[in-house]
């Protein structure tokens, strides 16, 4: 089909000069409109990555724009060629700028111009070195627009006759992908012959560009790859994606695991928007602010770290609020709407005895812990108390020298122990005293011991040796004076004093 197309348009010769050029640029006009919509679509890499081109296409001989020169230059008219495929390409690029390449050629043609002259076989074979303008920095781009000029030493035939020749012109390269492109050349072929002749040689063909350099053979290509020795997907700038998320494994912040691009390919378990691995609670939907934890009361603390996760709180309470602001969480205050002490677990204690108002009988005064909140001994009562436990006590006789108590004493005891009874929730005191007479620390151990033995009677009563104390003195605290007989009667005594 295309050897038809070409040998209608320049070989026949039935259709008018016009015609045929006219057509022929309506054509190149939609062949590079076409070129033009490739270029929205095409990603053209530079031919240093591909270095090897082959060329196919046709070729024409012209003679007739020599002289003068460029006259009808691109008057297909002049052209004289064959309706096949006769001229063939190969070059390899030496860097970015600079390729050299070999080109054949062959047709039959005479060096007239003239179509009434019996044609010859005609060849050409040229040695050429292209300046790439499009990999350059004059254009500064990889694109599908790729001029070039070339120009280079050849050998051409005409018949039997044979010329050296210098070659020099200027080309084209339209590339509709990565690798395949149309090409467009005109050269100047200046021979050392005048058998030969020189001659304008055009010719038009289809190129392909080959090589490159792939270490880890994905496809895709070192200069453009971003994992060069990785086998990769070319989608990801040829890089690895294990987990299958699309994201490259070396920007993959997961790369074991399936993601999402949004978090760098991590997954996000519960849809907080917090990468699982970022996330304290990855399987319940939370907040950032919280580090991916939920807070169903909204107090600002998790609900793992919130003893009261219902109800919102204070961070200091661990998540529990405090309604009376008396510095109690509500769980652990027994009176949670009205302010109080630590000491009476958040309860008031209006008379500050350490008994809570609503666990105190006396709540207005003072009193015992053992006693309900109220005093050991009624205030009203206290000063009758007191004197009768005195004169209980100043009662006790003991035999001389002794702590044995004699029984004489045994009522009025009796009485103290009653008081005692009555009164729970007091504890009491026993002191031994002694006069001066003798030794003082025989007199102290005798104290000691009369004290003690007052205390065992009251024990052996029922009353709770908790309750008491016992102490001797001997003659150390004098309640007399000791010069007199009267004296040393008072002080030889034993004292029963409340504690309070």
């Amino acid at each position: 089909m295309i050897s038809k197309i070409f040998y209608r348009f320049f070989a026949a010769d039935k259709y008018s000069k016009n015609f045929r050029q006219n057509y022929i640029m309506k054509k190149l006009i939609t062949a590079l409109s076409i070129a033009c919509l490739l270029f929205n679509t095409q990603s053209n890499a530079q031919n240093v990555d591909h270095p090897w081109l082959f060329g196919i296409g046709f070729h024409g001989v012209d003679y007739s724009s020599v002289d003068p020169m460029f006259k009808g230059l691109y008057d297909i008219d002049h052209y004289q060629t064959i309706p096949a495929f006769s001229k063939f390409d190969v070059a390899k690029n030496i860097n970015r700028s600079f390729a050299v390449g070999l080109s054949f050629a062959a047709s039959k043609t005479n060096n007239t111009g003239l179509k009434n002259v019996d044609k010859k076989f005609f060849g050409d074979f040229d040695v050429l070195g292209k300046y790439l303008f499009a990999n350059d920095y004059l254009l500064k781009s990889d694109c599908w627009f790729d001029p070039y000029i070339a120009a280079g030493p050849g050998l051409s035939m005409y018949g039997s006759d044979k010329s050296i020749a210098l070659n020099v012109g200027v080309g084209i390269n339209l590339w509709f992908s990565e690798n395949v492109g149309f090409n467009v050349q005109t050269l100047l072929n200046t021979a050392t012959s005048e058998a030969v002749g020189d001659y304008f040689h055009h010719s038009i063909g289809v190129v392909i560009r080959l090589g490159g350099k792939d270490t880890d053979k994905d496809g895709v290509l070192d200069r453009v790859d971003k994992c060069p020795t990785v086998f990769g997907l070319a989608e990801l700038d040829g890089c690895p994606d294990k987990d299958g998320d699309g994201i490259a494994d070396n920007v993959d912040a997961c790369p074991d695991v399936k993601g999402l691009k949004s978090l760098n390919g991590c997954p996000d378990s519960d849809g907080d928007g917090i990468a699982d691995k970022d996330d304290q609670c990855p399987n319940d939907k939370g907040t950032k602010e919280l580090h991916g934890c939920p807070d169903k009361d909204g107090d600002g603390i998790a609900d793992k770290d919130d003893k009261c996760p219902d109800v919102k709180g204070l961070a200091k309470f661990d998540g529990c609020p405090d309604t009376d602001g008396d510095g109690i969480a509500d769980k652990d205050d027994a009176c949670p709407e009205v302010k109080g002490t630590i000491e009476t677990k958040g309860c008031p204690d209006r008379d500050g005895d350490g008994v809570a108002d609503k666990d105190d009988k006396c709540p207005d005064v003072k009193g015992l812990k053992s006693n309900n909140g109220c005093p050991a001994i009624d205030e009203s009562k206290k000063k009758e108390v007191l004197q009768k436990i005195s004169f209980a006590a100043k009662s006790i006789q003991f035999e001389t020298g002794k702590d044995v108590i004699k029984s004489v004493s045994f009522v009025k005891l009796d009485t103290v122990v009653n008081i005692m009874k009555q009164y729970e929730a007091t504890t009491w005191s026993i002191e031994g005293h002694t006069d001066n007479v003798g030794n003082a620390s025989s007199n102290l151990e005798l104290s000691k011991r009369r004290a003690a033995a007052v205390k065992t009677y009251f024990i052996n009563k029922g009353i709770n040796s908790s309750r008491l104390s016992s102490e001797g003195y001997g003659d150390t605290k004098p309640a007399a004076d000791n010069k007199t007989a009267a004296g040393r009667t008072i002080n030889r005594r034993v004292e029963i004093k409340l504690n309070e």
